[in-house]
């Protein structure tokens, strides 16, 4: 064995200076960045997409969820964030009549800072989408998060900023 000994700041610097990837059954460790990703026309996610914010950079575009059905993507996670007033901005699941999505979407009236309602989706309400076609759906900087937690059945969880008087429900069945 050799006497040499290296510091603690130059042991510190290489490490620092390590650059790597390290994948693990999908999951990617890259830096202290997420992944963003642009959204201008319809796209369909799967399960490696994982982990990814989606950003509505364009009125209408509709992003379609992998199929849960087999329940071989439970933990899968997508988060999405409208920063373009939409007119049909939509993430649905692929299978509309099994799929499910259940939770609770927060929304701020952007008329009445004091007014706040809870938009909820229980199985029974069948709901297979989220969508913003005005602001009485969502304006810019609405955001929400989608979890795989069961075959067939997909956490939603978020916070919609709307208005126009007649605020409606961005969760649907189709």
């Amino acid at each position: 064995m050799g006497t040499k000994r290296v510091g603690l700041a130059r042991t510190q610097a290489l490490v620092e200076n390590l650059k790597r990837e390290l994948t693990m059954n999908g999951t990617r460790l890259v830096g202290e960045k997420h992944k963003i990703t642009s959204v201008t026309a319809n796209t369909t996610l799967g399960a490696g997409d994982s982990g990814t914010l989606y950003v509505f950079t364009d009125a209408a575009a509709t992003i379609t969820l992998p199929d849960s059905g087999a329940g071989d993507i439970i933990g899968v996670t997508y988060r999405f964030l409208s920063n373009f007033q939409g007119t049909g901005q939509k993430v649905v699941c692929s299978d509309t009549t099994n799929e499910d999505m259940i939770g609770v979407l927060l929304a701020g009236d952007n008329d009445d800072d004091t007014v706040v309602r809870g938009w909820n989706a229980l199985v029974a309400d069948a709901f297979a989408s989220i969508n913003i076609t005005s602001v009485a759906m969502g304006h810019p900087g609405s955001q929400w998060t989608v979890t795989n937690i069961a075959a067939d059945v997909w956490l939603v969880e978020g916070v919609m900023i709307q208005s126009g008087g007649s605020e409606v429900t961005p969760f649907a069945t189709t």
